[in-house]
């Protein structure tokens, strides 16, 4: 039997409307050679029952091949990541989180993008975010500074907000390793940083926003810990790297910076003031270009007609 091209990766986790409604956005994909793998980790809102149906191909007609795993104790994102690359055969790996949706030339375009450049590991989408009244916007992802290399990039203001906006070549995972399943947030960062450091190149899909990503995302439980595991991330990334090393203090402010916003978002004044020290302590000039630069860019990008209202607002029947 022939292998589909694409296997599309979901995990889910107690969240079945969500899951569904990722789903008919996949159903509706132009490009119809692919593969879908789900699997639940350790949900309790009936959405293992509901994978194991019978009729659930009968619920997305339009999908060619849809399989379920179940992981009777939670084990996290990356963990149910992992143990789909166990099954899936396809040639590109798609990943998507169940509260994201793709429009329906996602698919279509990712893979035009990575048959242009036979040498790119891996292509990502731009995408829009979309809180929980509806409201559409585009993050502003054009970086503030010009950076030497990839990685760099990656480090200190990553264009890559989920992994819903990637699609890579399925032989990436067998040359450099699956995702740390010890990250429970920053997983994806880790694996990207691999990947670059391994000689894998990344490239972007230029255009129109091509997936919705809801806001805030479910797959983050804290700022304290992404914090943590992002900056263990980075002290590996300069270990192994020291052309890196030499931008530390830089690519340091950036994220202290961003971390504290994040924070004083949640009201967390004592965190956010210890990031701020932390990158105007180690590194002011560039504390203040950064800041600087943020404050001149309109920070908060405009609000966005939804597209497509009608398909992506759906959500069918039990």
């Amino acid at each position: 039997m022939k292998c589909a091209r694409v296997s599309v990766v979901i995990p889910t986790r107690e969240r079945l409307a969500q899951l569904r409604r990722a789903l008919a956005g996949v159903e509706r994909q132009t490009f119809r050679d692919f593969e879908v793998w789900v699997v639940d980790d350790g949900s309790t809102d009936g959405t293992p029952e509901y994978l194991q149906r019978s009729r659930l191909g009968s619920d997305y007609p339009g999908i060619p091949s849809i399989r379920a795993l179940i992981n009777e104790q939670p084990a996290g994102a990356a963990a149910a990541r992992n143990r789909v690359l166990d099954h899936a055969r396809g040639e590109l790996v798609a990943f998507l989180d169940d509260d994201d949706v793709w429009l329906p030339e996602y698919l279509e375009r990712q893979i035009a993008n990575l048959d242009r450049h036979p040498d790119a590991t891996a292509s990502y989408a731009p995408h829009m975010e979309v809180d929980r009244r509806g409201r559409h916007t585009r993050p502003d992802l054009q970086p503030l500074f010009d950076y030497d290399s990839t990685l760099l990039h990656l480090m200190t203001e990553s264009p890559i907000h989920t992994l819903s906006a990637l699609v890579c070549r399925r032989e990436a995972f067998d040359r450099i390793g699956r995702l740390d399943e010890g990250l429970s947030v920053v997983h994806d960062l880790d694996w990207y940083a691999r990947l670059v450091l391994s000689g894998g190149r990344l490239i972007p899909l230029p255009g129109a926003p091509l997936l919705e990503r809801e806001i805030p995302g479910g797959l983050v439980s804290g700022v304290h810990r992404w914090f943590e595991e992002e900056r263990a991330v980075l002290h590996r990334v300069l270990r192994d790297r020291p052309a890196c090393a030499r931008h530390q203090r830089q690519i340091r402010a950036h994220r202290a910076l961003f971390f504290a916003r994040l924070a004083l978002a949640r009201k967390d004044y004592g965190f956010a003031a210890a990031r701020l020290f932390e990158a105007f302590s180690g590194a002011p000039v560039r504390s203040l270009q950064i800041v600087a630069r943020r404050l001149s860019r309109n920070l908060r990008p405009r609000e966005l007609p939804a597209p497509h209202a009608t398909d992506t607002e759906r959500v069918d029947a039990p």
